[in-house]
């Protein structure tokens, strides 16, 4: 997080002024190779996407004591791997991601465990992917991605229970994040507890 403002420096609005750059750093991740893609949820201004080479990562920013992910997809177990992702431009719970080898779309109200859906279309690797900003006339979907091989421009529409949005489907995925991080929190908890269980355990021992 960075923050691009000009702030003085000491009392008063006259004295040097500097600028303040990183606000906060998140350094807590699994994966030591740099991030494949970094993106905002458009329902959820506080939740991050992180694209790695063999998951994806789900944080919430705006939590207090916790700079850890709040979810951590299962890892893959092909040997292809993630190149790039999004969030669904339209619905709250899909994230797309793609792949050398395709796309993988989570929709987190069918499970969380696994994609829900799995396209190995891609006859070159995909690189990069980006949805409509604007709605089509025809209310039609489109993602546009890229492959490694030629550059050549793709456009895929996206089907219509992946772009249309479920009743309270906002609502019933904020409560699902919001269960997430509870489990996050318990995590935080039981492993605080064991840890003062060993010590006392280990005191014993030793006496």
């Amino acid at each position: 997080m960075i923050d691009w403002s000009v702030k003085s420096v000491g009392s008063g609005d006259d004295g040097p002024k500097v600028t303040e750059y990183v606000k906060f750093t998140y350094e807590s991740e699994k994966e030591y190779r740099p991030a494949l893609a970094l993106e905002r949820s458009s329902f959820y201004p506080n939740l991050l996407l992180t694209v790695h080479n063999f998951h994806f990562s789900i944080w919430k920013i705006d939590l207090d004591n916790y700079d850890k992910p709040i979810f951590n997809s299962a890892p893959s177990i092909n040997t292809a791997h993630n190149t790039c992702g999004a969030f669904s431009p339209t619905r709250p719970g899909v994230v797309f991601i793609t792949k050398t080898d395709g796309i993988d779309v989570w929709d987190f109200l069918d499970g969380s465990f696994k994609p829900s859906l799995v396209l190995n279309f891609a006859t070159s690797v995909i690189t990069y992917m980006r949805f409509q900003h604007f709605k089509h006339p025809d209310l039609k979907q489109y993602m546009a991605y890229g492959d490694e091989k030629d550059g050549t421009l793709f456009l895929w529409e996206v089907p219509s229970n992946l772009k249309t949005p479920l009743p309270n489907e906002r609502e019933n995925i904020e409560i699902f994040w919001n269960r997430e991080v509870e489990k996050c929190n318990f995590v935080v908890e039981q492993r605080e507890i064991k840890k003062e269980e060993y010590t006392i355990a280990k005191a014993e021992r030793e006496k």
